[in-house]
């Protein structure tokens, strides 16, 4: 079998409490964003399993942004 490397780059994650201590930040990030929202560490495991998989064999240097669209701009 062949190496296969690849990457999740993760969009902006913070912890649940900057939404309750600096919501005015919290809310310009949310609106910064294309989907208008902050995702969830828990939105991370559907991509991790994908490259984990065999669904993947297939699929070598690539970088998965798993960012709401954060890098689309």
């Amino acid at each position: 079998d062949a190496l296969r490397v690849n990457s999740i780059t993760p969009g902006p994650f913070p912890p649940k409490k900057i939404a309750d201590e600096q919501p005015d930040f919290y809310r310009a990030l949310c609106q910064k964003n294309p989907l208008g929202r902050i995702g969830s560490a828990e939105e991370l495991a559907g991509p991790v399993i994908f490259l984990l998989s065999s669904a993947s064999s297939f699929i070598t240097g690539a970088n998965l942004a798993v960012d709401g669209g954060w890098t689309s701009w």
